[in-house]
């Protein structure tokens, strides 16, 4: 190939594309004859796009053909690598085919091609051409990263509305969203097991037969009990504190089930179980690792609020930490275990689609690393202590690599773009900010590449979902930006359809609550400051208070009031959003449509009621009402009964 290369790296040609003079160098023009499998034909970076095509040997049907290369900064990232596509045929026998790139990486920038890789994955085989060949750019300047749009609106504080909404009363959203979410805790299923979540009232033993949802998720179990837990620890009713005390011994004791299931696939990272808690074997994204995390946090944080009220410490070790001595019924060191053995493998993300390094799950794993090495001291575990501080730091480590200085934002994952999702943007990094921070000023809701990502995050959608351009509810009252998983979605709640992806109930509701935490977390630092990266957050969310950078702003002072004003408005503002889409009786599905707002997918979410009520928890916690989640939990729920 180096024959090759050097007889045709000198021919440089002009074209004109899109108004522009683009400088293409050709490599080779022809099949290859010299017994390679793989060989780029030519490439060119004009207007900030770069343009290539290589020759591939017909080894077998499923490729992957991906170039890789460095950087404006000179550096090789698993971000610095652009995927081609089929184009034709070649040839009557079609032994070769052309494969083609048209991608913008003018974000990243780029100096040089350093290797072009064939994956010929029907037959396990890897082919590639080593290059070393310096690009320079050509055309019309590359565009720039857009700067933030002008706020449609400036919502100011709390609303009426909301807090009505979510008061504390017989109808309204968050005793609608308390009874239903517990309805799908030990559902009311012949042979569902003790402890167990039932996804959604979707799939075979409800009305709503699609999507099928009828499992116990790892993570959405974890999560909806990690709200229990918030419950349990806020309560002073003697009934109703034993109520969520027993549902979280019987979660610990289902999860330790699902440890010891014979036919786990892929460790403890197995993503669902079927409701009397065996194991889903079958085809599925896996493994997803998070989940040990998740459910290592909510039994130690249970556990610590059970020993502060008086519980026995040998019933701690029995039931929830010690899997050495009691591996049929207490889960947490053994999932605290697999945490330290596993975060630096790759896992499938949240949404189970994507197998990768995510931002989210380093989070969740790095939170229970962090508790579980103090956890393991208090229940007298050194050894244990020590191998999950150790995994600690490392893992904290590689965090600032998630930080992507060309783009602003925190990479939802750290490789390259993965089902289309070139805007790198997934509120799954905000979900990692909610549910993985450990309290320790390591990427925390005031953190500025937090900020930045939530800012990047929630206007990419603006212009993706049509009822984007309802700005306001029929009172006036500003309405946030309906939030989805990530700009590029194709999953409408039944399937995947272009342009398919909806808002949903639950990243809705968690752009809130971050705004809500932050507001608290600036209250609590006395502060705010602000930083390049940071600005364009506040220019958006606060705009009223005109904030500058390198200015440190005193709390109570008028402008750190009109920027908390603008971080709380905005809060309800999203959460209004919520509100407008709900259905009248206070259902929430798992989506609402982008056209028609109405709602979608899988019937009674039950991670969307959870998110409404954590978000009404951060809110209230904001606001100073340090009764509002001890007078919700001791309203006690109404246990459920296999009919």
């Amino acid at each position: 190939m180096r024959n090759i290369i050097a007889a045709f790296a000198g021919l440089v040609f002009a074209g004109t594309a899109y108004g522009q003079t683009c400088q293409t160098t050709t490599l080779t023009s022809s099949v290859p004859t010299n017994g390679t499998e793989v060989a780029l034909g030519s490439y060119s970076y004009c207007g900030g796009t770069l343009n290539a095509t290589a020759y591939i040997a017909n080894l077998d049907y499923n490729k992957v053909v991906s170039l890789y290369y460095t950087n404006a900064q000179g550096q090789s990232t698993p971000l610095s690598v652009v995927t081609f596509g089929y184009s034709s045929s070649i040839g009557t026998d079609g032994s070769w085919e052309l494969w083609t790139t048209s991608t913008p990486i003018y974000i990243d920038g780029i100096t040089r091609l350093l290797n072009l890789t064939f994956q010929a994955t029907d037959i396990g085989q890897t082919y590639t051409q080593t290059l070393n060949l310096p690009v320079n750019a050509t055309g019309a300047a590359a565009p720039t990263l857009a700067s933030p749009p002008a706020p449609y609106a400036t919502p100011r504080g709390f609303g009426d509305d909301i807090t009505t909404w979510l008061s504390i009363n017989i109808g309204s959203e968050l005793e609608t969203a308390f009874q239903k979410m517990f309805v799908n805790i030990n559902p009311a299923i012949t042979g569902a097991a003790q402890g167990v979540v039932v996804a959604a009232r979707s799939g075979p033993s409800y009305v709503n037969l699609d999507p099928d949802y009828e499992y116990n998720w790892v993570r959405d179990a974890s999560l909806t009990m990690d709200v229990v837990q918030m419950l349990y620890s806020a309560s002073t009713k003697v009934k109703a504190q034993k109520q969520y005390e027993d549902v979280l011994f019987q979660y610990a004791g289902a999860r330790a089930t699902e440890q010891n299931d014979p036919n786990l696939q892929t460790g403890l990272g197995e993503p669902k179980f079927y409701l009397n808690n065996t194991i889903f074997s079958g085809p599925w994204g896996r493994p997803q690792n998070d989940g040990p995390a998740t459910s290592a946090i909510t039994l130690m944080e249970f556990a610590n609020d059970y020993l502060a009220n008086g519980g026995s410490m040998d019933t701690v070790k029995q039931k929830i930490y010690d899997s050495t001595a009691f591996p049929s019924a207490a889960p947490v060191q053994k999932d605290l275990l697999f945490v330290a053995s596993n975060w630096t493998s790759p896992s499938f993300d949240l949404w189970e689609e994507e197998e990768s390094d995510h931002f989210y799950t380093r989070m969740v794993q790095r939170r229970a690393l962090v508790m579980g090495a103090a956890f393991a001291t208090k229940m007298g575990d050194s050894s244990t202590s020590a191998t999950l501080s150790a995994a600690a730091s490392a893992l904290s480590a590689t965090l600032s690599q998630f930080w992507d200085p060309n783009r602003h934002i925190l990479l939802y994952e750290y490789g390259p773009v993965l089902h289309g999702k070139s805007s790198y943007l997934d509120i799954a990094v905000v979900l990692g900010v909610i549910h993985g921070y450990a309290g320790d000023g390591v990427y925390g809701f005031t953190n500025d590449e937090v900020l930045s990502s939530a800012l990047r995050i929630a206007i990419s959608f603006i212009n993706v979902y049509p009822i984007a351009n309802k700005t306001s509810d029929s009172s006036g009252n500003v309405l946030g930006i309906p939030i989805g998983r990530y700009p590029e979605d194709v999953y409408n709640g039944y399937g995947t359809v272009d342009n398919g992806g909806n808002p949903w109930y639950l990243c809705t509701a968690a752009m809130a609550q971050l705004m809500y935490s932050a507001s608290t977390e600036f209250a609590d630092a006395g502060s705010i400051s602000i930083s390049n990266v940071s600005k364009p957050f506040f220019d958006y969310f606060a705009p009223a208070a005109k904030l500058q950078v390198g200015q440190n702003y005193a709390y109570g002072s008028q402008k750190y009031n009109q920027a908390i004003n603008g971080l709380n408005g905005w809060g309800d503002a999203f959460m209004r959003t919520v509100k407008y889409y709900t259905p009248s009786n206070g259902t929430l599905s798992e989506e609402f449509n982008r056209n028609t707002g109405v709602a979608q997918g899988a019937a009674d979410l039950t991670w969307s009621y959870a998110s409404v009520l954590t978000a009404a928890f951060a809110r209230a916690e904001t606001r100073g009402q340090k009764s509002y989640v001890k007078n919700l939990a001791n309203l006690g729920f109404q246990a459920n009964t296999v009919s």
